[in-house]
């Protein structure tokens, strides 16, 4: 007894495979947070006191890519993320001593109050896109 598989089965089995893959790349690519940010009246009370600068992180790059912050007053920068769909996944600098991994949504990073006056550079992880902060 030597039973056959249908001649239809290989088309079958790639059939199902490409299903399985499109519904993953759907599911990846959706653009829509699994789990909700942590936000609420808590990040109020955090940014009481600063002066917070955003910096939309889109995928061609830090807009604005130059700001300027006082020197001796509490900042904070928020590198803001509005898609996932992005290589930049964190912002780096040397002269800051600054490694800032992104998550979708807002990103605080606090400046140090005691930095002298000049500029500081930041680039993406990748050293694709840069920025500038100057501290005035």
């Amino acid at each position: 007894m030597n039973k056959k598989l249908p001649k239809w089965w290989p088309f079958a089995a790639i059939g199902l495979v490409a299903v399985i893959i499109l519904a993953g790349a759907l599911f990846m690519f959706s653009g829509k947070e699994i789990m909700p940010s942590a936000g609420g009246s808590g990040q109020a009370e955090e940014l009481e006191g600063y002066e917070v600068i955003t910096i939309q992180v889109k995928s061609d790059g830090f807009y604005p890519d130059q700001i300027e912050v006082k020197q001796g007053v509490p900042t904070k920068i928020n590198f803001r993320k509005d898609t996932s769909l992005t290589c930049i996944t964190d912002v780096v600098s040397k002269d800051l001593d600054m490694l800032k991994y992104l998550e979708k949504g807002d990103n605080y990073y606090t400046v140090d109050t005691t930095l002298d006056p000049g500029s500081y550079s930041f680039n993406c992880g990748m050293y694709m896109y840069y920025g500038n902060i100057t501290v005035i």
